[in-house]
């Protein structure tokens, strides 16, 4: 009875180097976090800006454009493409805040058991009392291997996540770039003086 119980004992126990490996993985998964906590808060800056932008200069195009003016077909065109430019950079942000999270770990795949991790797998694959159930029978070999492919789960959507932050601020800095020649060829319009003009 009591090599049962030391078996059971040792089986439980978790070695110094898994402590180690978990406690690490919970740090990369806390720092990924907080690299997402910054693409959230780019995607803010980005969306005003570009909502702005939107709202304040290409809605109110008549007023800013005069009807006949030497510019208007460039000043139209140059508003059409700022028009674009931020419509594109807030479709970019909205895509980063909402990445792809069809998880590989959240046991869609017949020989994977469903995440305790993921929250999306936690919330479809249990309820209360079978999740508790779970993770108790769960050994700690199990544990470490589904906590691991969550930390390259929040990798993998991290990185994506700022890729496509980063298309959209691309796409902002072109827009800013136009407005600066919109502004200028107003200039030139208020000045009354002619580009290119034989």
């Amino acid at each position: 009875m009591e090599e049962t119980e030391l078996a059971a004992e040792e089986q439980g126990k978790v070695s110094d180097e898994q402590k180690l490996r978990i406690s690490s993985m919970w740090d990369s998964l806390k720092r990924f976090d907080t690299y997402i906590g910054t693409v959230n808060f780019k995607s803010g800056l980005l969306t005003t800006l570009n909502a702005a932008i939107f709202g304040g200069v290409v809605l109110k195009a008549d007023s800013f454009i005069q009807k006949g003016s030497y510019y208007q077909v460039l000043l139209i065109a140059i508003l059409a493409v700022v028009a674009i430019l931020s419509l594109l950079s807030i479709y970019y942000v909205i895509k980063s805040i909402w990445p792809n999270l069809t998880s590989a770990s959240t046991g869609t795949r017949p020989s994977q058991s469903p995440s305790v991790f993921f929250f999306s797998s936690v919330s479809r694959n249990f309820t209360a009392a079978q999740f508790v159930d779970t993770v108790q029978q769960k050994k700690a070999d199990e544990l470490e291997r589904d906590l691991i492919v969550q930390v390259h789960e929040v990798a993998v959507i991290t990185d994506l996540k700022f890729k496509v932050i980063a298309r959209a601020a691309i796409l902002t800095v072109w827009n800013l770039v136009f407005l600066l020649g919109f502004g200028f060829v107003q200039i030139l319009e208020a000045t009354g003086y002619h580009l290119c003009q034989g």
